[in-house]
């Protein structure tokens, strides 16, 4: 029993000093701050906890927030072909101001020509305004390419002479890019000479309707553009502000507070991106090459 007692002494030393030891280690600990943190960042997720978190929950809070949104955003493209004239571009430019939302105008450059501090007011007023056609005469424009881009250049013109600025590089043919007034061949040649001059054709995947006929009514134009923008991400929409469209001036109000309540963002021929214009080709919106 007296030979134990040394051992038994020694042990008990030794565990008594492990035991002080491990209590100031974890003492030491409580003030230091959490390596997952710290790695993580000051967004007080730990790594360890990242398998517990939902991940759209996640991407909705985190600093990945904005590309999240935009990828889940859906946008709406208005434009308005044939104008500007002295009573309802105005009244379309005011609804737009007071909406705080921007358009696309495709004009007629004779039409310039004829209200042009209407046409400035557009420009002035962050509007996109891209060439449609100088004088909107079929018979002429289609006769032959060479037709075609005389009286694309001398819209052009217009457009520079009196914005100050040069027309987006997007523009709506008339009668659209597959119209049925020219022949297939010169349609064709057009559309193959504007593709190399780095010229974009943008026709429509959501028509009012409102060029049916001389009158159409307020609610078929409401009724045509939001059902056509149902399941849309990207929605082109074609309208008119021509001196008789009045009809189309009344439902825009209407139309322009249903598309934002569905989510949709307002933008313009000016402000596209290159993914947008991507997407915009292989909907057949943007230079859509005959089959």
């Amino acid at each position: 029993m007296k030979k134990c007692l040394p051992i038994m002494f020694i042990s008990f030393i030794f565990a008594s000093f492990f035991c002080f030891k491990f209590s100031s280690v974890q003492d030491l600990n409580k003030d230091k701050p959490n390596s997952s943190y710290e790695s993580f960042g000051k967004s007080g997720i730990y790594s360890s906890d990242l398998d517990k978190i939902d991940e759209e929950s996640y991407l909705m809070d985190s600093p990945v927030k904005t590309a999240y949104e935009s990828e889940k955003a859906k946008e709406v493209f208005l434009t308005f072909d044939d104008g500007p004239c002295n009573n309802n571009t105005k009244k379309i430019l005011n609804i737009l101001k007071d909406n705080n939302i921007k358009a696309t105008f495709f004009i007629i450059g004779t039409k310039g020509e004829e209200n042009p501090q209407i046409l400035k007011e557009l420009s002035d007023n962050g509007m996109s305004v891209g060439v449609h056609t100088y004088s909107h005469k079929y018979n002429e424009i289609y006769k032959n390419t060479d037709s075609y881009f005389k009286d694309y250049y001398n819209c052009q013109r217009v457009i520079r002479r009196i914005t100050g600025r040069d027309p987006a590089p997007y523009l709506r043919m008339p009668g659209g890019s597959d119209n049925l007034v020219a022949s297939k061949k010169i349609l064709d040649n057009i559309k193959n000479i504007l593709r190399q001059k780095d010229l974009k054709y943008v026709d429509w995947n959501v028509s009012s309707g409102d060029a049916e006929s001389c009158k159409v009514s307020v609610e078929k134009i409401k009724k045509n553009v939001i059902d056509q923008c149902k399941n849309k991400k990207i929605a082109v929409i074609l309208m008119h502000d021509t001196y008789y469209k009045n009809t189309t001036v009344e439902a825009l109000p209407y139309i322009v507070k249903t598309l934002k309540d569905e989510g949709f963002i307002f933008k313009t021929f000016d402000d596209i991106t290159q993914n947008e214009e991507t997407q915009m080709v292989k909907m057949r919106v943007i230079n859509r090459i005959s089959i």
